[in-house]
């Protein structure tokens, strides 16, 4: 019966949609950002939404097809919602630190560094993430600062992909 719960666990288990994946790719584009300040934050956290699935890749930016970046695109509209649930966790623990951003109606984000464990940003373990977003912060400039549909065009409108009101 044991194994039976096991596997049936594992089966429900989707990676891109578990809070833990998110939490730690959300925490490694803050830092890798510089985001650790008010004065440093991350402008409208619903662009990490679409750069998650950028971030933890093998691929790189310019090898996705069609088809990868209007599933990428779709998931996350979906992942808004999650994110949005885990940035209270965060604020909460006092990992994160939030202000309302009216012009985007939104929230910008920065990561109160101080408060997280020093281990956690071992390099070695989040190698393939920094790397990936090394190359995302050469693509888009100003990432932490541009708004969020100059980021999808870049991303996904230039590409001819259909995308929707934000």
């Amino acid at each position: 019966m044991k194994d039976k719960n096991f596997a049936k666990k594992r089966l429900m288990f989707i990676q891109k949609e578990d809070y833990n994946y998110l939490c730690y790719n959300l925490i490694l584009l803050l830092d890798n950002l510089g985001c650790n300040s008010e004065d440093q934050k991350f402008k409208d956290f619903r662009k990490a939404a679409y750069l998650i699935d950028f971030i933890s890749s093998t691929k790189n930016l310019e090898d996705y097809g069609k088809d990868e970046l209007i599933n990428i695109y779709s998931k996350a509209q979906l992942k808004k919602k999650l994110l949005s649930h885990l940035l209270i966790v965060l604020k909460n623990r006092d990992y994160l630190g939030i202000s309302i951003n009216n012009a985007h109606k939104s929230f910008d984000i920065w990561l109160k560094k101080e408060n997280l464990p020093p281990d956690f940003f071992n390099r070695d373990y989040f190698i393939t993430e920094i790397n990936n977003l090394n190359k995302i912060k050469g693509s888009i400039r100003s990432l932490k600062s541009t708004t969020i549909k100059t980021m999808v065009d870049s991303f996904f409108t230039s590409k001819n992909i259909l995308t929707w009101e934000i």
